[in-house]
């Protein structure tokens, strides 16, 4: 693996096929306080690219970024999906949640929780989405055409097909799910059968599949594959 970042990430969002869209999380000064660092990493020359806080919201959400960006605050901190009608569906790590129109306005808002407990990140699947439930070691799959109505839900409080499920990603094939800050499973969108990907890796906080490439997020930094 090759490290490409010693900053704690806060958001990554696929370019192109060869191109992602890398965020971090950087000190400023003594105060306490962040900024954010944006980039490009290019897997095929492995090097870094320049790129503007308006082309990340651009491709973050869609051509209606600029009125997006005005109503949601810390938008580096939130999960995003385009649909098919450029819709926007955005989530919160608290499991705030709201969908906005082509357009760019707010059509709604709520919060998902699950027992009670706190539901969150996001892997796209055409206009579902999965999302994890920490605290009930599951992931659930919701329509969000239907108001986000759940249909699928895999693993369960007292099972250990996911063991705190923290963070999701999604590929043509798979979702992914971090679990327990070292071990990565798969989803397979088509039968939902459940499998291990690779050893466990500590201080994992979250992985990304892009056709041939990878990109994993420790706590100590970013790594690609």
């Amino acid at each position: 693996m090759t490290k490409i970042s010693s900053a704690e990430i806060a958001d990554v969002i696929r370019y192109d096929n060869d191109k992602i869209i890398i965020v971090e999380k950087i000190p400023y000064l003594d105060s306490g306080s962040y900024k954010a660092n944006y980039f490009i990493f290019n897997f095929k020359t492995l090097e870094k690219e320049v790129i503007t806080k308006s082309a990340y919201l651009l491709k973050k959400f869609g051509n209606s970024f600029n009125r997006i960006s005005e109503v949601i605050s810390g938008f580096a901190q939130c999960d995003s999906v385009i649909l098919s009608d450029r819709s926007v569906f955005v989530m919160f790590p608290n499991g705030q949640c709201g969908l906005f129109d082509s357009d760019g306005e707010l059509m709604w808002r709520d919060t998902i929780k699950y027992n009670d407990s706190v539901v969150n990140s996001l892997a796209q699947d055409g206009d579902y989405i999965w999302c994890c439930c920490r605290d009930e070691n599951c992931v659930i799959r919701y329509s969000i055409k239907n108001r986000l109505l759940s249909d699928i839900r895999i693993g369960a409080r007292e099972a250990k097909t996911f063991i705190l499920p923290s963070a999701l990603s999604s590929d043509e094939e798979n979702i992914y799910v971090v679990c327990n800050n070292a071990k990565l499973r798969s989803i397979n969108k088509k039968d939902f059968s459940v499998q291990d990907v690779g050893r466990p890796i500590p201080g994992l906080e979250r992985f990304y599949r892009f056709k041939t490439h990878t990109l994993i997020c420790t706590k100590d930094g970013a790594y690609v594959d």
